[in-house]
Order: structure tokens, then sequence, then C-alpha cells
């Protein structure tokens, strides 16, 4: 989803700060606190997609301006929309990452009109969003797109066959798909490591619920051996130690993986993909 991040909110939380627009913003516990509770109070459901169809078409006559995101650098951009995953994931109303966006061009360009600054900020969140929306594959390879019988393959093909499952936060484990917590409560799926947990139990290995415990659970491999039913973990928060994030190897350049609030188990590159790669920490092969 980038990624597609899986960021904890116990891990922003316990940080003291929070993560949107791929801005780390350190502050003080009730930073974090102030998204938790809003997500919590409102009971919406934002995802990528909501966010973009939430700015609506834009007023007959009104002038056309340039998009913000075409005068962002390429890093900057990737940045934004990895943050907009994380807020997606989190179920934080557009409004929020729409303020935060706006606080930041305000930094960038104190003497800029307030008004002009937030237009600027729904633009970038619209645009951005409208992307990731469009990624969503309406299409995935066939189950028996691996073949062989060893551990890892049969895994994948575990992880694979449960395509179009939705995403749940903290969702599904060793049994299958189930009901998450939080964002995730009113919906049965799998969230990455709950995918990751049931597709090698497939093949008798635990290795744990959470990113942390996973990452711990098999040997490290240089990518150049990566093979089928390898684990590919990403950290998007480098401000917070420890993976976030964990996919499945399908070959040496594509994965399953739940990503984000919104959408399904899925298949996507993740070899040459940039935001990607800068997110990349390690391959694990569960032993």
């Amino acid at each position: 989803m980038p990624l597609i991040a899986e960021t904890s909110l116990a891990k922003i939380l316990a940080a003291g700060g929070t993560f949107i627009s791929g801005i780390v913003l350190v502050g003080s516990l009730a930073g974090g606190a102030r998204y938790a509770a809003t997500a919590a109070r409102t009971g919406t459901s934002d995802t990528v997609c909501d966010y973009a169809e939430a700015a609506g078409p834009q007023a007959p006559g009104a002038a056309e301006s340039k998009p913000t995101t075409s005068v962002l650098s390429p890093a900057v951009r990737a940045d934004i929309r990895d943050g907009i995953e994380t807020a997606a994931a989190l179920g934080i109303p557009r409004d929020l990452i729409v303020d935060d966006i706006s606080a930041t061009l305000a930094d960038e360009m104190p003497e800029a009109d307030p008004a002009r600054i937030r237009k600027q900020a729904e633009q970038v969140v619209t645009s951005v969003a409208a992307e990731l929306c469009a990624e969503l594959p309406t299409e995935s390879p066939p189950s028996d797109a691996v073949a062989g019988a060893g551990r890892g393959v049969v895994a994948v093909q575990a992880a694979l066959a449960m395509r179009g499952v939705p995403y749940s936060w903290g969702g599904g484990g060793p049994s299958g798909p189930s009901y998450g917590i939080g964002r995730g409560a009113a919906t049965k799926g799998f969230d990455c490591s709950g995918l990751a947990e049931y597709a090698w139990a497939k093949v008798g290995v635990r290795i744990g619920t959470t990113t942390y415990e996973q990452w711990r659970a098999g040997v490290r491999v240089p990518r150049s051996q990566i093979q089928p039913g390898d684990l590919i973990f990403y950290e998007t928060n480098s401000s917070i130690p420890g993976p976030d994030h964990v996919g499945i190897a399908i070959d040496a350049t594509r994965m399953v993986h739940a990503p984000f609030t919104g959408s399904t188990v899925r298949v996507d590159t993740w070899a040459g993909v940039p935001s990607r790669e800068r997110a990349l920490v390690g391959i694990i092969r569960p032993t």
C-alpha cells in the first residue's frame, strides 16, 4: 500500500503520538487518544473510497485549480499515501485527516489564507484517496497460481483461498476469519497478521498472533532467496520500532495480504514499489 499499513492503535498511543498523512506527530498521549475517542464516538466506517467520495462533485461553474498533489515530491506523496491508508485502517474520520494536513500546510505556508490551505488539504485527501480506491482490484489470480507441495506453498495457497474476505481490524486466526476488535468488531475477516497466522496454521506451524511475534517466528532470508509462503514485514512508522504489517510471498514480486479497513484479502506487487521498498524491514521463513 503502500502499504498498507496495519499500524497498531495500541502501538501509536503507547508512543504518545499520531500517524496521519505520513507524518508522525509525536506529542501528548491525549493527541493519540483524540483520534481513538473520535473514531469510537462517530461510529463511522471511513475507508479510502469513502474519503474520496465524501468530497462530492465540484460545484458547477467553480474554477478548477491545480491539484496540490501535483507539486508534491514523490517521497512526500508516498508518505501521504501511507498515512491515509493507516487512517483508513484506524477508521479515522476524513475531517480529522484534512485537519492534520491543513495544519501541516499552514506550518509550511504561514502567510497563506486559512481557507485556501483547507481547500488544498481537501484536494490532497480526495486525490490520494481516489488513487488508492482505484487500486482495489476487482479480480485476483486463481489460488492454484502457486504450484507445489512444500509447507510454504501450502501456506500461501491457504491465504490465496481467502481472497475477497473482508479486512477486519484484529480479526482472523488459526481457525480462519473472525470478528475483530475496535473498528473490526462488526466485520468477520482477517487483518494482516491474522491471515498470516491462519495460513501457516494450515501446515501445523504456530507463528503467533501479532506482527511482533511473527517477526521472531522463523529465520531471516535474503530477498534473493524468497520462496512462496515467506513472510514479508514492513515498518511504516519508524519512530515506534517494530514491524506493523506483514504479507505472504507468492513469488519474488507478489504477495497476498489483508491491507486495510475497506479492502479485502488480495494480491499486490511488493517488489519495486517505492513506498513498500522504503518500509521493508525483512523476510522471515517460519520454522
